[in-house]
């Protein structure tokens, strides 16, 4: 047999002495050796004074004379809001059976080829399932397709050419079935002038109704002539307040995401008394509620005694801080010193309620009770005050209150592709700002592309010069495309230093095509400082949701979000060019 040499042997000794083998596995725990299992399950330990002095080290005896809490009572004071405000102090009634969002972006639907043929395409249907078929021509000779195509608009193009002389406009049927005239509507009078019989009369208004229904279920639209869009601030604008409750109202003036939360209202004055309304009292209507506070608890949390085993999900001596780090030192501090001190209590609130909550009380294992007050009391400019949930208040002089509010809102929304989008950016080198409308409306009931919109229907004549000795050429000004829209700075008035941006028109152009630059009528001023130097972006789209009660609503809102910087539209006055050689 070879001899293994011996600093091979060596090394292989030395493998084995650094692998450790572990054959056998310990745990410490109550094994019973009589049939009588009690003094096993006591788990005694033989060594109680190394335990106390373990505890005294991690000053587990410092004691803070603070009792357990059992009950907490919670009261406070609710408001719930049943009136809308509108720029102008216009005020409506409002209920949660619509989202907020809905009540407030909603706008009227615009006449459109689109809208007109699917409204006609549902009435004829009802027609035909009523044996009415036979009064479509004298329903197209009263109410034909007369539209205005852009020749830009292939789209819109190729849907007058498919529905023309199969259908008729339905959306002009629909506004003459709602507008009365005598003892029923223009739609009535003209079934009588056209002599239809008594029995397709009756016919068609059974099927109007449920054509009324079917608009009124499929399309949201405003009840009134109110509108919450500003179009010189480009948000919406709006308050709530009770019609019971005076001292109280809320006010949103920023809205403009597309989504609404508690952090989007103020407080603000109190409301004027509507007419008819019943004395405003004092106070709201008091709830008291007692909960069992439960510890909060959260991942890596340190366990509250010290021979409990953590799970490690945090790492709390990891945290990579210095001297100056104060958020990592007091949230190091919340999770290892502090962190089961806290406790969290549930308090139910309605939507659509403001709640103030007035106090907590607190009784503890010893039988103490212990009003915890506010956080948020004080004025608006104590700097100790903190609150997280807290409504900024804007009332002058107004003691410090501490609402909340829930609102009727949204969770998530269906948005479609914009049917319009509008950037407006400055232009510093031509001092002006432009509204750039990159979608425009198409007549087949979406939107288009701007760009293309624009183009002109025949390209401008090649510039001749007269003779071979002109080198150069003068230019008034030049050209931008018509799908941007100019915003001149011109004072405001009773002011020399304040300006405002107005609409203003390039020459020979069409003008703005869609309807957040066209619905305003001259003069129409933006505020010069709702246009910043990083420019925005304002989009108009149907939007679809469902509420509480499973009904659905389809609506046509906007929303604005920050755009993509300054733009250049390369316009120049009195100009002199030179001839390029080509045109020589």
């Amino acid at each position: 047999m070879p001899q293994i040499p011996d600093n091979v042997a060596n090394a292989i000794l030395l493998k084995q002495y650094r692998i450790a083998a572990i054959t056998a596995y310990n745990r410490l725990e109550p094994t019973p050796r009589t049939v009588d299992f009690e003094r096993s399950l006591r788990a005694e330990i033989r060594d109680p004074l190394w335990m106390l002095t373990r505890q005294w080290q991690f000053g587990e005896f410092q004691g803070e004379d603070a009792a357990s809490a059992v009950t907490a009572q919670i009261l406070g004071e609710h408001t719930t809001f049943d009136r809308l405000r509108y720029p102008g102090g216009t005020g409506v009634p409002y209920s949660t059976g619509a989202p907020l969002e809905v009540k407030i972006e909603n706008e009227q639907l615009a006449k459109d080829l689109a809208l007109a043929v699917q409204m006609a395409r549902y009435f004829l249907r009802l027609m035909r399932d009523n044996g009415l078929e036979s009064y479509l021509g004298m329903l197209q000779t009263q109410y034909p397709l007369e539209y205005i195509i852009d020749p830009n608009d292939v789209d819109g193009a190729f849907l007058l050419a498919a529905a023309n002389g199969y259908v008729f406009d339905g959306y002009l049927a629909y506004q003459d079935m709602i507008t009365p005239s005598g003892p029923g509507s223009l739609f009535d009078k003209w079934m009588n002038d056209a002599s239809i019989p008594t029995g397709a009369q009756q016919s068609f208004r059974t099927i109007g109704t449920t054509f009324r229904t079917w608009f009124g279920r499929t399309f949201e639209q405003p009840g009134g002539a109110t509108q919450a869009w500003q179009p010189s601030k480009l948000e919406y604008q709006f308050g709530v307040n009770s019609s019971l409750q005076q001292q109280v109202a809320l006010a949103a003036d920023q809205y403009f995401d597309g989504h609404l939360d508690w952090y989007s209202f103020d407080l603000s004055g109190a409301m004027q008394t509507p007419a008819g309304a019943p004395s405003a009292p004092a106070t709201g209507q008091e709830q008291l509620v007692s909960f069992i506070p439960s510890p909060v608890t959260f991942k890596g949390m340190p366990n509250p005694r010290y021979w409990m085993m953590e799970e490690q999900k945090t790492d709390f001596g990891a945290i990579d801080t210095g001297p100056t780090g104060l958020l990592h030192l007091l949230l190091a501090e919340f999770g290892l010193v502090y962190a089961n001190d806290w406790f969290l209590l549930p308090y139910p609130l309605d939507i659509n309620t403001l709640c103030e909550l007035k106090g907590i009380t607190v009784t503890d294992v010893f039988g103490q009770h212990t009003l915890i007050q506010p956080a948020g009391r004080g004025s608006e400019e104590t700097w100790q005050r903190w609150a997280m949930f807290h409504l900024t208040d804007t009332r002058s002089g107004a003691p410090g209150t501490n609402f909340f509010y829930l609102p009727p809102v949204l969770p998530k929304t269906l948005d479609g592709d914009p049917l319009e989008q509008v950037n407006f950016a400055r232009d510093e080198m031509a001092n002006l700002a432009w509204a750039v409308e990159k979608r425009v409306p198409s007549q087949a009931g979406m939107g288009v592309s701007g760009d293309e919109m624009a183009r002109p229907a025949q390209p401008p004549p090649p510039f001749v010069p007269e003779n071979d000795q002109v080198m150069i050429r003068y230019v008034a000004g030049t050209l931008v495309p018509e799908n941007w829209i100019p915003l001149i700075p011109v004072p405001m008035q009773g002011s020399d230093r304040e300006i405002r941006l107005q609409r203003a028109r390039m020459p020979a152009s069409k003008g703005p095509l869609g309807r957040v630059l066209s619905e305003q009528p001259a003069p129409y001023y933006i505020d010069e400082e709702e246009i910043p130097r990083s420019g925005i972006v304002v989009q108009r789209g149907f939007s679809r949701a469902r509420w509480l009660n499973g009904s659905t609503f389809l609506w046509i809102g906007r929303s604005k979000s920050t755009g993509k910087g300054e733009a250049w539209s390369n316009l120049k006055f009195d100009q002199i060019e030179d001839i390029p050689q080509n045109l020589k």
